[in-house]
């Protein structure tokens, strides 16, 4: 009897102890002021930073850890959530999970013991697309119950798991958002978009950014994912349009990238039935799987995990006008865009949506449950999927052994050697393992000098590597109408031929004497020669623009060769950059391109050829206000190379006398109508309402005419050739944003349209023109439905051979292009408009074809 009253007491002591702690643990309404998904209400990052450091302060169950700062300067957080027992011990959960990534590393009989002691490290990423806001909002909720909340279920998931939660990978994007909302709620405007980007550079392409690494935050989370904690999971939760489905999950749709582990792909498919599962129980209908988001692309926070052995699981919830409810009626519903012929029940949406209102809480209940459901299922089989999760590597390690390609090799001669390293840093950013080799060796029957890089595909991420390494072949979908199958986003994204990097895959096992490297530093700039009173550059690397612009930046005068020329038995090509001793010493010189890893040569002659002033340019961009990636890209990448610049808004178009204040103008691709009509009157405050205008395209003219040079990116060709009546002919109809499910086309139509849907392509460089000055007679380009051009009158800069150009991705109809030009340059007045039909810059991966804009503005 005592020793009942005693348990008794226990349990009743350990139940007061569980309320009293859960008592002080606020809740998001107490500190925000109203409950999470409230209509018309949302939490700015200060609000939920604040938040969660209240939680953080009330419970041993969360800790906040600063990762760094957001683009603008924000901070950039991640919440730990665990048991408080987990909680002590978390750098003893990441060596274990980090082995586990790693099988090499595991002694015999080791791995069971791991998977025992391991706890399963999951993480979820919110709100990336800061106008798919729910997300972020619904972190507060889903954080608060774990913390708060004693079912057996959360104790379950706190004692097995533990929760890396990102709140928002676009903190910079939150405010803004929220900000904007604010100011139009209630207002004619309150469903308007913002007239800027919501990632100050990217835009929506922030989630294009997860191999290449650009910006600070893909950065930081990719150090978390690939060098620091290693999830097993990564949930990534996102929103999409109104009028279809109300919720995408996995199973991914058509093409199957071939990389991806199958095995994988059947436990997510398991994983995945699970949650639609309990949606289906929680009363969630309109749930769709095996549509639209498909796994062929790598680019997206979903699916770069998936060539890391990670489970890469992305939800897409209809949205609601951010916190404002929307009502939608049956017959408004819209599901051709999802790639559904009708709205009745099918396999891949067994209960349809009835239409009526839909919430920003209606969203959060979607994703909170799908959420709940992962952290459920991976905690109860915990040891099983711990255990896949090495089980993934040890395949890829197998297969690395057992199937070609066995390595890329990435020589040391190489046109442009500063990008070919910031191509290994972007592997070894992802997780790759990098090695030097210590002595000649040979491979594939060809002998490589020492110092040559390997990169060898017995290692866990060998998915990852290859998927960004290899040349692609996109499998052809057709759509039921007939016509080619638009993919979700590209076709191909090879890194070595955007980058312009020499690699070589090696197709038979081979031996080396080979040394891990721990961090790829960019090398020292090297000076050649024995002469003292000239500097050459050949201006073959792109890192030779920054010393360009903080030579102008410093008043030192530059000179370039008209054409080619020898020096001491070295070949320059046309466009080699002279410099004077008596205008930059040797001194200054090396201090100003220390970092940049370029080569100089040294010379006591001048030049035999014509030498001519380089100019410094007064550069603007036009900034629209329909918000454009193009642009973010172009600004990002010319700060990174020190080019200065003005942005140009309507207005300023509008007033002409553009020659006082720029010698060149950039127009980011966009259509003719963005550019001339803007947005709508009605549509946007008066003040963001409206394009360049007659005014605009008047002003350009004499700009042009009086000397300037316009240069027209992607689809803006189309604008200049209509406008200033260029003689030129654009061959290429873009798509529109209903290519998918639009009306069939005419087989004739089908027979003569050009289909290069984010491909690499070849090309044939003029490279005695200005525009092609150091970059070879070849090179590769990104083509999305990019301009080609039939060129009556003007020179041509780069055109497509007389044979099939596709070097990576799928080209349909390639016949209509050959010999064709890629980018012209057409005389307009005194001026100049210069046409570069293809993406230059493409999310800043395609720097093979950077100095494309860069030679623009420069020579």
């Amino acid at each position: 009897m005592l020793a009942k009253k005693i348990a008794f007491f226990c349990l009743f002591f350990l139940f007061a102890i569980s309320v009293s702690s859960v008592a002080s643990v606020p809740s998001p309404q107490e500190i925000l002021g109203f409950k999470v998904g409230e209509d018309f209400k949302l939490a700015n990052w200060s609000q939920i930073l604040t938040y969660f450091e209240k939680l953080a302060s009330s419970s041993e169950k969360i800790k906040i850890i600063d990762l760094g700062q957001s683009t603008l300067g924000r901070r950039f957080i991640m919440a730990v959530i665990s048991s408080p027992e987990n909680m002590t011990r978390l750098e003893e959960i990441r060596n274990i999970q980090k082995k586990l990534h790693d099988p090499r590393t595991i002694q015999p009989g080791e791995k069971e013991n791991l998977v025992k002691e391991g706890k399963a490290i999951v993480l979820i990423s919110c709100s990336i697309h800061s106008t798919e806001i729910a997300a972020s909002q619904m972190s507060l909720e889903l954080a608060y119950k774990l913390v708060s909340e004693v079912t057996p279920e959360i104790q379950k998931i706190l004692e097995e798991a533990v929760l890396l939660l990102l709140p928002s990978t676009n903190p910079d994007g939150i405010d803004l958002v929220c900000d904007w909302y604010s100011k139009q709620l209630g207002t004619p405007y309150e469903a308007s978009s913002m007239p800027w980007l919501y990632h100050y550079y990217a835009g929506h392409d922030n989630n294009r950014d997860w191999f290449m690494l650009t910006q600070k935050e893909t950065q930081l989370v990719t150090r978390v994912l690939y060098h620091e904690w290693f999830p097993l999971l990564v949930y990534d939760v996102h929103q999409m349009g109104s009028r279809g489905i109300r919720l995408f999950i996995p199973p991914y749709d058509d093409p199957v990238n071939p990389n991806i582990d199958p095995l994988l792909l059947r436990e997510l498919h398991i994983l995945m039935g699970k949650a639609a599962v309990d949606l289906t129980k929680q009363g969630k209908t309109g749930v769709a799987t095996n549509v639209i988001y498909d796994t062929w692309y790598n680019s997206a926070n979903r699916a770069a995990p998936l060539r890391h052995n990670m489970f890469g699981i992305l939800s897409e919830a209809a949205s609601a006008n951010l916190a404002s409810p929307i009502f939608i009626r049956k017959n408004e519903i819209q599901l051709r865009e999802e790639g559904f012929e009708t709205s009745d029940i099918q396999s891949s949406y067994l209960e349809p949506w009835p239409g009526g209102w839909w919430r920003i809480r209606d969203i959060i209940d979607y994703e909170e449950i799908t959420a709940f459901s992962l952290l459920k299922t991976i905690s109860q089989n915990k040891e099983k999927y711990l255990s896949d999760f090495s089980l993934f590597a040890e395949r890829q390690i197998e297969k690395g052994k057992l199937e070609p390609p066995f390595a890329y090799l990435i020589p040391l001669d190489q046109k442009d050697l500063p990008t070919a390293y910031k191509l290994l840093q972007v592997l070894q950013g992802g997780g790759a393992e990098i090695y030097e080799a210590q002595n000649s060796f040979m491979a594939d029957e060809v002998i490589y000098p020492s110092k040559t890089f390997i990169i060898p595909l017995t290692q866990p991420y060998r998915a990852f590597i290859k998927d960004l390494m290899e040349r692609k072949a996109y499998p052809l979908l057709m759509t039921r109408e007939g016509a080619p199958d638009l993919p979700y986003d590209e076709a191909s994204w090879t890194l070595p031929l955007q980058m312009g990097v020499k690699a070589i895959q090696v197709t038979n096992s081979f031996k080396a004497e080979m040394k891990l490297l721990a961090k790829i530093e960019m090398p020292q700039t090297k000076f050649y020669g024995k002469g003292s009173s000239y500097f050459l550059l050949p201006n073959q690397a792109n890192n030779e623009s920054i010393l360009l612009n903080r030579l102008h930046k410093k008043g030192i005068k530059i000179h370039f060769s008209e054409k080619p020329f020898n020096d001491n038995g070295q070949s320059f090509p046309a466009g080699t950059i002279v410099l004077d001793a008596k205008d930059v010493g040797l001194s200054a010189l090396s201090s100003l391109s220390k970092d940049l890893g370029i080569n100089i040569f040294t010379s006591d002659r001048e030049p035999k050829t014509k030498l001519l002033p380089l100019s410094k340019p007064k550069l603007g961009i036009y900034q629209s206000w329909v918000a454009n990636t193009d642009e973010g890209w172009i600004r990002w990448t010319l700060e990174q190379f020190e080019f200065p610049f003005k942005l140009i808004h309507n207005e300023e178009m509008k007033a002409g006398n553009l020659n006082g204040s720029y010698t060149h103008i950039i127009l980011p691709g966009m259509s003719s109508s963005t550019l001339i009509e803007g947005r709508k009157e009605g549509d946007t405050p008066p003040q963001y309402a409206g394009g360049i205008g007659k005014e605009g395209i008047s002003s350009l003219e004499s700009f042009v005419q009086n000397g300037g040079k316009l240069i027209a990116i992607g689809n803006s060709s189309d604008f200049a050739i209509q406008y200033f009546g260029l003689p030129l002919k654009n061959l290429v109809t873009y798509p529109s944003p209903r290519e998918r499910t639009s009306e069939p086309s005419s087989e004739k139509e089908r027979k003569e349209r050009i289909y290069c849907p984010g491909s690499l392509l070849e090309v044939q460089i003029n490279d005695s023109h200005p525009v092609g000055f150091g970059m070879g007679k070849e090179g590769a380009i990104f083509s999305y439905f990019s301009p080609v051009f039939a060129v009556e009158k003007g020179e041509v800069i780069a055109s497509y051979p007389l044979y099939n150009p596709l070097l990576s991705g799928i080209i349909i109809n390639e016949d209509k292009i050959l010999g064709k030009a890629a980018a012209a340059e057409c005389s307009f007045g005194r001026g100049k408009v210069l046409l570069l039909g293809f993406n230059v810059i493409h999310r800043a991966q395609a720097q093979g074809s950077f100095k494309f804009l860069f030679n623009s503005l420069l020579y």
